[in-house]
């Protein structure tokens, strides 16, 4: 079926060019202006493969598109209950502390564009642009989001979930990969970094995810615990503790002063999220010389912790 949809936005560039394309505003000009939404369409709809970054964070919408800046608070739990007599008029306050954060929302930028050999084959032969270098250019600016969501970016201050500098460290033997490390030892280490999140927030979040590095991964499913029937470490973990997700990701691999980390924390919107004001969008098409090119842009605030005891990580895994 034709594709009857266009952008007057595009074809207002489209005409700019069209001279020299030898185009026809009211034929030529309107069936690249509808190729050029049938692209647009067609890069919306690509379903491009996971990112472990934009698995590990959830993502946040709350900023609005033209915000430059936006103001948290990160928090920690106090307040106790107690029981108390009819009519009291002493309840206990539970509350939350916090600082107060403000955090910068930063543009990225990619583009694609079609020349006039590409435009003038297209209206020659009536054959559709190819949506690939739109494809591309998603896959630049999701790619470097994902960059952001697990290590930031120092230039411009972000921090990532990797390296942020408010989650604690927990102690353990680690070296997972070594094969002189035995199942035990992992699973100790497992248990170890699961209880340090109960502990530090006196059990308010309780981990439901482990991120590792994919040998860290392959360790865990594959070294099996003495006494268990020869279950793996990861079975016999999540057999005494459910609701457990283990997600891997290359990003984890030297990050701490050239080592590994793993990360034990509750995955959840409410207590960490990566800023996301604008997802991926396509502007309107430009006429640059000879050449029709679409701005894609997508803006983000970097890595925001929001309850730093939900999280804690380990060195040298």
């Amino acid at each position: 079926m034709e594709h009857m949809n266009y952008d007057e936005a595009d074809m207002a560039a489209i005409s700019v060019i069209a001279p020299e394309l030898n185009f026809r505003s009211d034929e030529d000009g309107v069936m690249t202006a509808r190729q050029l939404d049938y692209v647009k369409t067609r890069v919306y709809e690509q379903v491009m493969p996971p990112l472990t970054g934009l698995q590990l964070v959830p993502v946040s919408t709350e900023v609005p598109e033209w915000a430059e800046t936006f103001t948290w608070r990160m928090y920690d739990e106090v307040g106790m209950a107690k029981f108390v007599a009819n009519y009291a008029d002493d309840l206990p306050r539970a509350d939350v502390q916090g600082t107060e954060q403000t955090s910068r929302i930063k543009d990225i930028g990619a583009s694609y564009g079609y020349n006039i050999a590409e435009l003038r084959a297209s209206n020659a032969t009536g054959a559709n642009l190819p949506a690939r270098k739109g494809n591309a250019a998603r896959r630049s600016i999701e790619q470097l989001l994902n960059r952001v969501a697990l290590v930031g970016d120092t230039d411009y201050g972000f921090y990532g979930i990797a390296n942020h500098p408010n989650i604690g460290e927990t102690t353990i033997t680690g070296d997972w990969g070594n094969a002189a490390t035995t199942g035990d030892t992992i699973l100790a280490d497992l248990i170890t970094l699961y209880n340090a999140v109960l502990n530090q927030s006196f059990d308010n979040h309780v981990p439901n995810t482990l991120a590792v590095t994919p040998e860290a991964r392959a360790a865990i499913a594959t070294k099996r615990v003495s006494d268990s029937n020869g279950k793996t470490v990861w079975q016999f973990f999540t057999e005494q503790y459910p609701g457990v997700e283990m997600l891997s990701s290359r990003e984890l691999a030297g990050v701490e002063g050239g080592e590994d980390i793993a990360l034990m924390y509750e995955r959840n919107a409410d207590n960490m999220s990566l800023e996301l004001p604008m997802a991926f969008n396509q502007l309107a098409a430009q006429a640059r010389n000879l050449e029709l090119v679409v701005p894609c842009l997508a803006r983000s605030g970097g890595v925001t912790l929001y309850y730093p005891l939900s999280i804690t990580k380990a060195v040298g895994v």
